[in-house]
């Protein structure tokens, strides 16, 4: 991106919904400093309805947070200050009267019929479905009130209005999939009191969740196409905590499935997730799932403490992109059976899965995954096309046992919730449904073998990858990528990988996948040759 202007604005809470006086910080996407481009999410927020994602009007630089994850914000407070290129394109999300450092905001304010066009809701997104008009042609609106739904790839999204208006002329009618930028309806009023003809709004009321299984009297309302209407919050969750959503019975409008509904249903006991898959090894059976049917393989192994729902947002992004994601819970963890001692335990259930597999495949691991996929690799051989090490154990002397021992060891939420905060930004924001999952899962002590394998209990690695690593990258690209903010493995093990293995060093805690997902896609999915 080219040097930004110095017109610099304050960005303050937006109003979501007619009923919204105030927001959770959920957590901040950009960070200070950091440039975005129009349409990016800069952060994401929680109202008393929905968790949404705030995205930009334009392009600009985020030059400093005024609020930290966790706060409650009334509408209308300052959350940020920003650097943009054309103050004309944030007017709508400006305060009334709110003035820049160069000048003050100028806006459209003629009453002539202006065109709203099809916005983008995300990065990806190209094309959206109208799923259906909340406002009727003739029909005025109040600020904040929903005027129509739209589906996407990734979620089910209400427009709001920015402010008062009027439909005039219905364009687009449900059902019909629209590029994004196409005109869908004529409204009566300021461009910015819907949305500008060419760009986003300024919030959606929308999140996409994942599947979790429950119970429930009655399932959730379902559109003309019979697919499930829920948040894509109310989505991941739902992934991450195995509940089914056609067991749920939808709180929100027409029905619709929120956060709410998932965290009631993620403590009671159901069947297993419907994405679930199981693989028959001669140790036992293990648990994986799988995102996108076809594509180059990508097999994602997860670390230590964790399980196949680590991945969930890398793998729907994998599968977007035309690959196949593939996420197995490792022995000692999550819906597998089998249990494990040491790395090599691990490594072979990852070398069944692999063969189990059409390849040549890329392999991923984070952690103690990450020397799991390592040692799997050797097993494999020209089965691995290329090999990704996120924050890596094994590449230095020293590694957190805090977390370690501390994870194996827990037996309460308080104590889980502390240690997930040692991974970085993310690691404190799970609900409390997923805490006390969490909690039991560890205090079954599945995990003390393991940890007892991993590191000794003042923090000393017993696993070793340097050796392995330098003789896969005399045949295989490899790299690894480390946390510059990792405080569990030291971003300084880079130091000592082997000359052909390539590292890269983000902005991340030890979670690389959660805290920079797009960037850590984007170092998996290249193709780099060898050589």
């Amino acid at each position: 991106m080219t040097t930004l202007s110095t017109t610099n604005l304050t960005l303050t809470m937006p109003r979501l919904g007619e009923t919204m006086e105030e927001g959770v910080i959920v957590g901040w996407l950009v960070v200070p400093g950091q440039q975005f481009r129009r349409g990016d999410a800069i952060l994401e927020l929680e109202t008393d309805k929905t968790v949404v994602e705030y995205p930009a009007l334009g392009d600009g630089r985020l030059e400093e947070t005024l609020v930290s994850t966790g706060d409650r914000v009334p509408v209308g407070a300052p959350i940020a200050r920003v650097a943009v290129l054309s103050a004309d394109e944030w007017a709508a999300a400006l305060p009334d009267g709110a003035e820049t450092e160069a000048s003050p905001t100028t806006a459209n304010t003629t009453r002539s019929p202006s065109i709203l066009a099809m916005p983008r809701l995300g990065e990806t997104m190209e094309e959206g479905v109208i799923v259906g008009w909340l406002v009727g042609e003739g029909e005025s609106y109040a600020r904040g009130a929903s005027i129509l739904e739209i589906e996407t790839d990734k979620t089910v999204a209400e427009v709001p209005a920015l402010s008062d208006g009027r439909l005039l002329r219905i364009l687009a009618q449900p059902g019909e999939r629209i590029a994004v930028g196409t005109p869908i309806a004529e409204v009566d009023g300021e461009v910015e009191e819907a949305v500008a003809p060419n760009g986003a709004p300024a919030a959606v009321t929308a999140a996409a969740a994942p599947v979790d299984n429950g119970t429930g009297t009655q399932g959730p309302e379902r559109r003309s196409d019979s697919r499930l209407r829920a948040t894509p919050t109310a989505r991941r969750m739902a992934r991450q905590r195995g509940v089914a959503l056609d067991t749920l019975r939808g709180s929100g409008r027409r029905g619709r499935i929120e956060r709410a509904d998932v965290e009631r249903a993620a403590g009671l006991k159901g069947p297993a997730p419907a994405d679930l898959r199981w693989l028959d090894t001669p140790a036992g059976r293990l648990a994986y799932a799988q995102a996108g049917n076809a594509g180059p393989v990508h097999l994602l192994v997860h670390g230590f403490a964790g399980d196949r729902t680590a991945w969930a947002n890398l793998g729907s992004g994998l599968a977007r992109s035309g690959k196949r994601a593939v996420m197995p819970d490792l022995p000692g963890h999550g819906a597998t059976g089998i249990e494990a001692a040491d790395v090599d335990g691990l490594a072979a259930a990852v070398t069944a899965l692999a063969e189990s597999l059409p390849g040549p495949l890329v392999l991923v691991g984070h952690s103690l995954g990450a020397a799991a996929a390592v040692h799997a690799a050797r097993r494999l051989g020209d089965r691995v096309a290329r090999l990704v090490l996120l924050t890596p154990a094994g590449c230095g002397p020293r590694i957190g046992a805090e977390f370690v021992h501390g994870m194996a060891a827990a037996e309460t939420t308080g104590e889980v919730s502390h240690l997930l905060r040692l991974l970085g930004p993310r690691g404190g924001q799970l609900s409390d449904a997923a805490l006390a999952a969490m909690a039991r899962e560890m205090g079954r002590g599945r995990l003390r073998g393991l940890a007892a394998a991993l590191a000794t209990p003042d923090g000393r690695q017993r696993i070793d990858l340097l050796r392995p690593l330098a003789e896969l990258a005399e045949r295989i690209p490899v790299c690894a990528v480390f946390g510059l903010d990792d405080r569990i493995v030291p971003p300084t093990d880079a130091l000592n990988l082997p000359p052909r293995v390539a590292a890269h060093f983000l902005p991340t805690g030890h979670m690389p996948q959660w805290d920079a997902p797009r960037e850590v896609a984007a170092l998996i999915s290249e193709e780099t040759p060898h050589g």
